[in-house]
């Protein structure tokens, strides 16, 4: 009965959106074994078992969440994002040590990264923001749903922001993508693009902050062994320099000039991997560099694809997320309300944004930061966040109303709560 009543029309999951995840499943399985030699100890094939374990609980995460009818993620979206921020909290302070950086929640069995989590807690925060603040003459976002953006975006930066700047660049462009959905006049835009650079600026401010005042304490230790322990403690400092100073190097001296070391050899095996793959690459299971470039099977698998598959695989993966990105565009020009439109777009864009950091930092481009490349690099988070993304994509596509039919769109007004039912700003009649 509740079906009936409170459901708009079901149609089928958009097929094109099904397919890329399909295809990013099985790039995943082919290009996680190749990239699995660093992680080999004793068994040959646990590492290949541990990520289809992560990916059969992705599908099955994928399924449910495509069948949810969007509209329950009014309230499912606010449950996980206090679900993520609590997480995030108990990591900042209790959780495990990773690379130098309290980021993981250790429970038994299993870890949680809290900061893949809030990729898509914030994005069912900002697509609740912007659906509940559209001035229903005009069309458009209001000043105030600018405002409430930047303090979500300041307020997940913030615990964020000893694991360094990239996600918090992550959520501005998100925040940005889905206020240039809203049809912002230009002045707003330029506001809230100003908006965004300050709480950039303030949370860049308080991680220098921090880093000076961490790095200033070894040396007020009165003891060698004291000094010792802290600087224990203070490693994500020297880590950003060193990065930052790794990245501005290739404008002083070219890339076949230097040395080789423990501090630059990730970038540097990775270039070689993409410069071997040359146009056509070696063939899947040929990698050369897997065996020596660190984190090959996570934070640089996009260099052992390009190894494998050449700059052909390389630009076959870039459209594969571009090609997401316009399809989720399109569905969201059909659609008749607000909410479906900013939820749908805000997944895509999540989606894809990550994939490019991840592409971007492989490539030298960026400087070097983790950022996983969805599907595909090993995480049991990453993966489970990513399918959540792509079950929320097919629900919208499968229950949002796409037509002017007039019963159903009032069903669907229906189904909303009365604040969230302004019309889609970028619907296409």
């Amino acid at each position: 009965m509740a079906e009936a009543t409170t459901n708009t029309k079901v149609g089928k999951p958009d097929t094109y959106i099904l397919g890329i995840y399909i295809t990013l499943l099985v790039i995943s399985v082919v290009e996680s074994y190749s990239a699995s030699s660093r992680e080999i100890k004793n068994d040959l094939m646990e590492p290949m078992v541990r990520q289809l374990t992560y990916l059969a609980f992705g599908v099955v995460t994928m399924i449910a969440c495509s069948r949810i009818n969007y509209t329950k993620y009014v309230n499912y979206g606010n449950v996980f994002s206090l679900i993520a921020i609590g997480l995030m909290l108990f990591a900042a302070f209790f959780g495990k040590n990773i690379n130098g950086a309290q980021r993981a929640v250790h429970l038994p069995g299993f870890t949680i990264q809290p900061a893949e989590l809030a990729k898509v807690a914030i994005v069912f925060l900002l697509s609740l923001v912007m659906a509940t603040n559209i001035d229903h003459k005009q069309g458009r976002i209001k000043d105030r749903g600018l405002w409430i953006s930047a303090v979500i975006v300041g307020m997940f930066g913030s615990l964020l922001v000893m694991q360094g700047m990239t996600n918090t660049l992550l959520f501005v462009l998100i925040s940005l993508s889905l206020i240039i959905i809203g049809k912002v006049s230009g002045k707003a835009f330029m506001r809230a693009v100003l908006l965004f650079s300050v709480v950039v600026a303030i949370l860049f401010g308080i991680k220098s902050c921090a880093e000076a005042n961490t790095l200033s304490d070894p040396e007020k230790a009165e003891t060698v062994q004291t000094k010792q322990a802290a600087k224990a403690t203070t490693p994500r400092a020297s880590t950003w320099d060193a990065r930052m100073d790794r990245f501005f190097e290739r404008f002083r001296t070219p890339l076949y000039e230097q040395e080789i070391t423990e501090k630059n050899d990730q970038e540097m095996y990775s270039y070689m991997a993409q410069a071997h793959g040359g146009i056509f690459g070696v063939l899947p299971g040929n990698s050369r560099e897997c065996s020596r470039l660190p984190l090959a099977f996570s934070d640089y698998v996009f260099s052992i694809i390009v190894e494998e598959l050449g700059l052909f695989g390389g630009l076959f993966l870039i459209g594969l997320f571009f090609t997401l990105l316009m399809r989720a565009g399109n569905i969201a020009r059909k659609c008749n309300r607000a909410y479906p439109a900013f939820l749908v777009m805000g997944m895509a864009v999540m989606v894809v944004l990550q994939a490019y950091f991840h592409m971007a930092i492989n490539t030298g481009v960026f400087p070097v930061s983790g950022q996983p490349l969805p599907l595909i690099s090993k995480g049991g988070t990453s993966v489970l966040v990513i399918s959540i993304a792509f079950g929320v994509m097919l629900s919208v596509s499968r229950t949002a109303t796409q037509t002017s039919a007039e019963k159903d769109v009032r069903k669907e007004k229906e189904a909303l709560p009365e604040s969230m039912r302004a019309a889609n700003p970028t619907r296409n009649d």
